[in-house]
């Protein structure tokens, strides 16, 4: 099969629930860019998944579920699944590069990036009101990645 949030999204709009399938979309789209900011690459294909809305008689994305920040030094990070154009290249730029297949135009994606990454910016402060040690804190740190060291340019050029 082919192992990439762009075939998820083609799921989607083949069996998803009409009315819905953009939202699921752009709901699959931010956990893209929220796994490439934390270093998620456990993001399998098991580790997506689709639940049967009976009233709508059809399938939406479920929540999301199993997501394990890895810490690590390495400027190039890959995500387990295919990005975008560049692949599994865990950039921003190749996530907005392939935001066509989400059924998003590129200012839709960059406003979706963003929003995104202002929520990831303050990981650490929600960590430590949710009472995770300093020493912890330490320990992930490296996983959660500057977006202006990964492609951001070239999304804000679209805000």
């Amino acid at each position: 099969p082919d192992s990439s949030y762009a075939a998820i999204a083609d799921a989607l709009g083949q069996h998803g629930v009409r009315g819905c399938i953009a939202g699921d979309r752009r709901e699959l789209y931010a956990r893209m860019v929220f796994n490439i900011l934390v270093t998620n690459d456990d993001d399998h294909l098991r580790n997506h998944a689709f639940l049967y809305d009976e009233n709508a008689e059809g399938w939406r994305l479920s929540p999301l579920y199993d997501v394990v920040p890895k810490p690590q030094a390495a400027h190039e990070r890959m995500l387990h699944l295919s990005v975008g154009p560049q692949g599994r290249v865990a950039q921003l730029d190749n996530a907005l590069a392939g935001a066509g297949r989400f059924g998003l135009l590129p200012p839709n994606a960059a406003a979706i990036v963003d929003r995104v990454v202002r929520a990831v910016r303050s990981w650490r402060d929600t960590f430590e009101r949710l009472g995770v040690s300093a020493r912890d804190c330490d320990r992930v740190a490296s996983a959660f990645r500057r977006a202006g060291d990964i492609g951001m340019r070239e999304v804000e050029r679209h805000l």
